[in-house]
């Protein structure tokens, strides 16, 4: 008997991923000239003690690193330049860097601000042909973007590996994991560096007696999905594996929520209440803008003492109450008044560092029957404070952020509410709102 064929294609190379590298960092290098080829790091509230977002490749032989305290990294580097972050910058050049990237290949998924997939076609499958895609986004996002803009791309078989190789070589990287090598460029990497193992997922897999990336690759996809218990197992092993693997369905959103960490001049009851509350006519527009209502309002805040970068915890206080479905900022705004009457004894025992608000149960409005005795959420939309509220969203939009505010906004961040989360790209309208 003959021995099979070979495959003639045995790399199997059907993903491109590619990540901006250090992109808060090497955005404001970007917009300020003077900065380049300097140490920046970008920190997310003007305080000495929140965290560094991002680190340009210039601090990092300082031993700075996202998540560095402002404080240390001043004291490892005398000449580090901080920068407050712009959240509406780095999205705009989001935007600009895929509108980029969609001129070479399509987006297929925009994983978050910094980073997005794109699945290979045809021709582009083949090692050569792929390898001179990714360099000419790479060498188009620095000519057509910012020369400064630069990113590392992963291809791979799947999804899960073109994320992997995507991380292993960086700054302006490009990296192939090919099927027919797997696992052996694998094997040296520890299991954190993959994607969807986060620390309590670590702990879980080396209680399982998983404590590398071999163990890693031994598993059954039954063993992982047990690990995991979840589905999401056997879909990381399938990825790991180099096999295709759809993704989840998009779920709408079960609820909505801003943060802010506080600035030192800003953490006294009176000003974390006014953040509070600007937080929260953030989410009533939000609602309003994406035509749900909410049925639960919750508020958190954490004193002086949490640190999320060392996980060190603070005391924490989270109150919740229920509401008549609403997207009225006015019913909000009477609920937390509620809310804060409940959280005012914790904040008579420190300072606050971060407050937070989420509005849970969110259905859509027109989704609400409604019966002989009630007119609905919002009296059917014809609540006059809803009806305010709704001309304050026009006169905002169309003038720009606090023409029209519910109490003074002087003393309040710039971009409260407009944080960049890792799942979450904030939209156009969250900088007016």
């Amino acid at each position: 008997m003959e021995p099979p064929l070979p495959h003639p294609d045995p790399a199997q190379l059907r993903w491109l991923f590619i990540d901006l590298n250090a992109f808060f960092a090497s955005a404001e290098q970007q917009m300020n000239p003077d900065w380049r080829g300097k140490p920046v790091i970008v920190r997310p509230a003007p305080s000495e003690y929140s965290g560094a977002i991002a680190a340009s490749y210039e601090s990092r032989p300082y031993g700075i690193r996202t998540g560095t305290r402002v404080s240390e990294a001043r004291k490892l580097c005398p000449d580090l330049i901080v920068a407050e972050a712009r959240p509406d910058v780095y999205v705009k050049l989001h935007k600009q860097i895929m509108a980029e990237i969609n001129l070479h290949i399509p987006v297929f998924k925009v994983g978050s601000i910094d980073e997005c997939s794109c699945e290979l076609q045809g021709p582009e499958r083949i090692e050569a042909n792929a390898v001179a895609l990714a360099r000419r986004i790479q060498d188009g996002i620095k000519k057509n973007v910012g020369e400064c803009l630069r990113s590392s791309v992963g291809l791979a078989p799947s999804r899960f590996l073109a994320k992997t190789a995507c991380g292993m070589k960086k700054p302006d990287g490009l990296t192939i994991l090919r099927l027919h090598e797997l696992p052996a460029p694998l094997l040296d990497l520890p299991v954190s560096d993959f994607p969807g193992i986060g620390r309590r997922m670590q702990q879980r897999l080396a209680a399982a007696g998983i404590h590398d990336t071999q163990g890693l690759w031994a598993m059954s996809p039954k063993q992982a999905r047990a690990v995991w218990n979840s589905v999401e197992g056997e879909r990381i092993w399938r990825g790991l594996h180099g096999l295709h693997t759809e993704l989840p369905p998009e779920q709408a959103p079960a609820s909505i929520g801003h943060s802010h960490v506080l600035a030192a001049e800003m953490r006294t009851p009176e000003k974390t209440r006014a953040v509070a509350r600007r937080l929260l006519v953030k989410c009533g527009a939000r609602l309003r803008r994406m035509g749900v209502t909410g049925g639960v309002l919750g508020l958190h805040i954490e004193m002086e003492g949490a640190d999320r970068y060392e996980r060190r915890r603070g005391e924490r206080v989270a109150v919740q109450c229920h509401l008549d479905p609403t997207q009225d900022t006015f019913a909000l705004l009477a609920a937390l008044d509620g809310l804060w009457r409940q959280a005012a004894p914790v904040l008579k025992r420190g300072r606050p560092n971060t407050v937070g608000v989420n509005i849970l149960n969110l259905k859509p409005r027109a989704a609400f029957e409604a019966d002989l005795f009630s007119d609905g959420p919002d009296m059917n939309g014809n609540a006059p404070s809803l009806r305010l509220s709704q001309a304050m969203d026009e006169l905002n939009k169309r003038f720009g952020k606090d023409t029209i505010s519910i109490g003074p906004n002087a003393g309040l961040p710039a971009y409260i509410g407009a944080k960049i989360a890792f799942n979450r790209i904030p939209d156009e309208e969250d900088f007016w709102e």
